[in-house]
């Protein structure tokens, strides 16, 4: 385990999961390491999302519908690349945290992406994995109901399939901190560990998760929605554009960071 703050790495049954003390650890580490964390966010949540704003351009807002959803394809089409790679390096920037905070030795912000690099081919795999896994049966649901009642059972059964998507992610919601704590390569081993880190606790583990996007929401509304409306009627769309920019990848880091520190501070909780 390499001096990882971690226990519980056996069959034993994870501890009930407090949804408060696993919040009032993460403000705590978020204290505790802030200069650390202000390093981090800038290079990896805040550049990519900023050069994301920059290069990739954003459907016509007077699109609706499934006009708009074309355009959206269209230009995923063109960018992925880079899309990709900005998330690489997120999930990279993710996993540094992770390791940085988890390691009693304490590494040092190089040290920690240079085990972050080491952790990212099992972490990106597993995740892969993951999306495949609730991709295929998505498909192998929806295709026979599109057979057998059209369009109109598929829009229905879309529903519970959403819900086993959410459940399956927060089952393995441990999934970075696993990775990056416990040194394992192997994605399926880390799925298999994620799973049963969250036995029993999935409940309260998707409440956690479920305030936590509320308040990332209303965050992201009252930064970003409300002061942009008055900067581009003020300034017009390109100026007053480009620093709502700033101001998304700005907040895009901060909440980016926060998510990290309480699934380092969940983890510690699941894992003790």
């Amino acid at each position: 385990m390499n001096d990882i703050d971690t226990a519980n790495t056996q069959g034993s049954p994870p501890p009930r999961f407090d949804a408060g003390k696993a919040w009032n650890r993460a403000m705590a580490l978020v204290k505790a390491n802030k200069d650390l964390l202000l390093v981090v966010a800038g290079l990896f949540f805040f550049i990519p999302q900023m050069l994301m704003t920059i290069l990739v351009p954003q459907p016509d807002a007077g699109l609706e519908g499934e006009a708009a959803a074309q355009a959206a394809l269209d230009i995923f089409g063109t960018w992925w690349p880079l899309i990709l790679i900005a998330m690489v390096v997120q999930m990279l920037g993710m996993l540094a945290i992770m390791v940085v905070l988890l390691d009693l030795r304490r590494p040092t912000v190089r040290e920690g992406i240079r085990a972050a690099l080491k952790a990212l081919p099992a972490y990106f795999a597993a995740t892969l994995i993951l999306g495949a896994g609730v991709g295929l049966f998505a498909l192998l649901i929806l295709v026979p109901i599109m057979l057998a009642a059209g369009q109109t059972g598929a829009a229905l059964a879309i529903i519970p399939i959403i819900a086993i998507a959410i459940w399956v992610n927060v089952r393995t919601l441990p999934l970075g901190p696993v990775v990056a704590a416990e040194r394992i390569t192997n994605p399926f081993d880390a799925l298999q560990r994620s799973w049963r880190l969250t036995l029993a606790n999935g409940p309260r583990i998707l409440m956690l998760v479920g305030l936590f996007l509320i308040a990332a929401l209303v965050v992201s509304i009252v930064a970003t929605a409300v002061p942009g409306s008055i900067l581009i009627a003020v300034l017009g769309q390109e100026t007053g554009g480009g620093i709502v920019g700033v101001i998304e990848a700005l907040v895009s880091a901060v909440l980016m960071t926060m998510w990290t520190v309480l699934l380092v501070a969940s983890y510690r909780q699941l894992a003790a």
